[in-house]
């Protein structure tokens, strides 16, 4: 037999194979194939004569789906199965192949649906039980119907929230305290590296946000969303804010501080807690300035307002409108002063031994928890030991403390956040309060911020001017205000405009007063002369004046032979009196 013979027995097609057929390829999809009473699904051998069976798929036809809610009323799912009415069929006429493959000789007819079909009715009743009532999609009865076999279809899907947009910030301040010099081509090591910003500068910036939309599940609960987070600026000293309330600006020149996240100040003080040298280069600054160390050589502070040197100054040119304190020694250079001078020192000093006081407990607690004599012991056992043994002011401190900004809470660089970090020390250092678990995270937390606050502190502006020094020598110094000198000066040449103190010794140089005078021991015979003129406005009081000293009250000049004891020259009536005692009577 040359061809393929097909015969339709009403329920299965028996193939007959021809001449040349060598193998049958199945096509399990159309229906079951049997060969020699087995199932084939994989192509298997045959030859001629062999009987092929053909057992095609019948499907009277069904619609129906499971139907559930997901994810808590996000989304509903529809679980279809879907089958067409009808059965394969094959053709009458099957050509000789060498491998037959049963998918190219059958064909689908479709017939009327027998089986169970749900209708569109039937998917709104199951809505309705399920209780949805929102975020239907649109052509849902299409999608399922569309459907060949087994699928899932998303019928309905809850409206999502809108998250909002917080208002965010843009920081144009930064870190006060760390200078950014990026000038690479600087070569001028001595030129100020102080960061600065002119009037009118913008230091931050406000990105309005959006509040968030609600959404709605499909069962029709409300979906909320996370709260608007705003914010408003805090316009501190010497800032203001735009009309609309989303810039920052500067009211004038000076230092840009960023006092907390949302306050701003420009501050007239430039604090700087290491030494002025080549790494800092110079300070020109328009208002305080403030320096936790020394001045070396070369270098200038220039200052709008006053400056505090905790340091020594040697062979500098410092120069303050409205005063100057050198705490240690004054060595050469040229220091000019012109107006008033007062320093917040009694804050800056009490936060700053707080700060230091509480950082060294809290370092010296953490090493007593670490040491093997305290392993039964509680962190905060470990504190309260250490406050007792070695740190017994500690709490008295912080009850001072919290009073003094208590009193002056009104003062602009005493903040909420200040108050609250030194009543929060207070809490954890007096009684009990080391004993509490939370203790040493917060005491930790309130060291942080006093540190933070420290070099952020101001300077108020002072009422008199004046220039203090503990000892000069071979200065150059030019004072539009009062003088004073706690140790002595030597070789110094000295213009003062008020008042003058030497609570020590004034040897060699010149003095120009324009103020009252005092000097504890005046001149030697062992140095060059030492020169002092008064004005006629002026009293000069010296409790012990070697020779060789000469003094001159308007154009009236004194030869100073021999030393006196209690040294008085003042100009009375026009006349200069001159009261003193011999220090070696005959």
């Amino acid at each position: 037999m040359t061809q393929n013979q097909v015969i339709w027995d009403g329920v299965m097609y028996v193939i007959v194979l021809g001449e040349g057929v060598k193998e049958f390829i199945p096509f399990p999809q159309a229906g079951e194939i049997l060969f020699n009473g087995m199932v084939q699904d994989q192509p298997f051998p045959v030859k001629s004569g062999d009987k092929v069976e053909f057992r095609p798929l019948v499907q009277a036809g069904r619609l129906t789906w499971d139907m559930q809610v997901y994810l808590q009323g996000l989304s509903v799912v529809a679980k279809v199965k879907h089958e067409l009415p009808g059965h394969y069929t094959l053709v009458e006429d099957i050509p000789v192949q060498k491998p037959l493959d049963l998918v190219q000789h059958v064909a689908w007819k479709t017939l009327p649906a027998q089986g169970e079909i749900w209708d569109e009715g039937r998917l709104i009743v199951d809505l309705k039980q399920l209780k949805v009532i929102h975020g239907l999609k649109p052509g849902i009865w299409q999608e399922i119907q569309a459907v060949k076999g087994v699928g899932e279809v998303v019928v309905a899907e809850a409206t999502l929230p809108v998250p909002p947009e917080h208002a965010q910030l843009i920081d144009f301040v930064g870190e006060p305290q760390v200078l950014s010099y990026t000038e690479e081509k600087k070569i001028d090591f001595f030129a100020s590296k102080v960061k600065l910003v002119k009037e009118g500068a913008v230091l931050a910036r406000k990105v309005p946000g959006k509040p968030g939309v609600p959404g709605q599940d499909v069962l029709g609960k409300t979906l909320v969303v996370p709260p608007f987070k705003d914010f408003q600026f805090c316009a501190k000293m010497n800032v203001y804010l735009s009309e609309d309330g989303l810039e920052v600006i500067a009211k004038c020149a000076g230092q840009p501080i960023r006092l907390d996240e949302r306050s701003y100040t420009v501050e007239n003080v430039y604090v700087l807690h290491k030494d002025v040298d080549l790494a800092t280069g110079s300070i020109e600054f328009p208002g305080d300035v403030f320096i936790n160390g020394n001045v070396h050589d070369g270098l200038r502070v220039f200052a709008g307002g006053k400056i505090e040197i905790r340091g020594s100054v040697s062979h500098a040119e410092l120069r303050a409108e409205k005063g100057a304190k050198i705490h240690q020694n004054l060595l050469g250079g040229k220091v000019v002063i012109g107006e008033k001078f007062v320093v917040r020192s009694e804050l800056l000093r009490g936060v700053t031994q707080l700060q230091d006081q509480l950082g060294a407990c809290l370092i010296n607690t953490a090493e007593l928890m670490k040491s093997p004599g305290a392993v039964s012991l509680k962190p905060g056992q470990c504190l309260k030991l250490m406050l007792e043994k070695q740190f017994p002011e500690l709490p008295k401190m912080s009850v001072s403390m919290e009073k003094f900004v208590l009193e002056h809470k009104d003062d602009e660089m005493i903040s909420e956040g200040l108050i609250v970090s030194i009543r929060t020390a207070k809490h954890f250092l007096m009684g009990l309060g080391p004993l509490d678990p939370q203790a040493l995270p917060f005491l930790q937390r309130v060291s942080q911020a006093l540190e933070q606050f420290v070099e952020n502190i101001t300077i108020e502006i002072p009422e008199k001017l004046s220039f203090v020094a503990s000892y000069v020598q071979g200065t150059v110094i030019e004072c539009g205000g009062a003088f004073e000198c706690q140790k002595g000066t030597y070789n110094s040449d000295i213009r003062v405009e008020g008042d003058l103190t030497i609570e020590g010794v004034c040897r060699g140089g010149k003095i120009f007063a324009g103020g009252k005078v005092s000097i504890r021991e005046l001149g030697s015979s062992e140095v060059s002369s030492t020169f002092v003129q008064i004005s006629p406005r002026s009293h000069l009081h010296v409790d012990y004046c070697h020779p060789n000293v000469i003094i001159a009250v308007g154009k009236r000049i004194m030869h100073i032979e021999e030393a006196y004891k209690d040294l008085e020259i003042y100009q009375e009536n026009g006349r200069v009196q001159f009261e003193k005692i011999r220090a070696n009577p005959l």
